[in-house]
């Protein structure tokens, strides 16, 4: 008989802060039964893209320019995944994100990124507009950290 998981994967936007639950899968795991540092990556760039685009208007184009991740605690197979998501600021043509990823409710890794706006066909950043950095506001921290 299979186990019953109760933990719904629908995504939340509530208190300033946008919340994932990621579906851990066995292939996440690696021989020692617990979570690679490098798919913390993957969990951190599905929610990312979820709530860049998720904002009204939605943000278009995004590329990654800087990731920082560090790891609190270690993750095993099984565990409930939670990826939340603030702003920690914006510049011009970018905007600094504040990641937490959480393992049964408590913190596993913390992440500091910068994405930017793009535009493909002149292959170069693009302004972030006005409407698009008000959609951002509710989600911007105090402090700039996650």
């Amino acid at each position: 008989m299979r186990p019953r998981d109760e933990h719904p994967l629908v995504q939340r936007w509530d208190g300033g802060v946008h919340r994932l639950p990621i579906q851990m899968r066995f292939r996440d795991t690696d021989m020692f039964g617990h979570v690679n540092n490098v798919v913390f990556g993957t969990w951190i760039e599905i929610a990312r893209i979820a709530f860049m685009r998720g904002l009204e208007p939605p943000s278009g184009d995004l590329i990654l320019a800087r990731l920082e991740m560090d790891f609190v605690r270690q993750v095993t197979f099984g565990q409930r995944i939670e990826v939340e998501t603030r702003v920690a600021g914006t510049g011009r043509t970018s905007v600094r994100l504040a990641q937490t990823v959480t393992a049964d409710g408590e913190v596993a890794s913390r992440i500091a990124s910068v994405v930017v706006l793009y535009d493909y066909e002149r292959m170069a950043s693009r302004p972030i507009p006005d409407a698009y950095r008000a959609a951002l506001a509710p989600y911007r921290t105090e402090t700039g950290e996650p």
